[in-house]
């Protein structure tokens, strides 16, 4: 796995492999690298987006979620994603 902890690399909209919620890494104009995890409420078809900076650390890039640390790695020969508690995503 070529590993990349670059955020700006990560940038762009990713859909689950496992059917986990669609997620969309996004930077604004001060640099800072935000991730929103849009739960769908399957009844309603309402999105409900959660919304977290990321984080970067000696360790790599992450978010802080209700306490707990949820690992951001990408492999950039595959193009794939991977969140810690939501497995695998692919670019959209």
């Amino acid at each position: 796995m070529n590993t990349n902890n670059n955020p700006s690399a990560i940038v762009g909209i990713w859909e689950s492999v496992n059917l986990n919620p669609t997620v969309i890494i996004t930077h604004n104009c001060n640099g800072k690298y935000w991730i929103i995890i849009l739960h769908m409420n399957e009844h309603s078809k309402q999105a409900s987006p959660a919304i977290f900076e990321v984080e970067q650390d000696e360790i790599g890039i992450f978010i802080s979620s209700t306490k707990k640390r949820i690992e951001i790695k990408y492999d950039s020969l595959s193009d794939t994603l991977s969140l810690s508690n939501f497995g695998d995503y692919m670019r959209n």
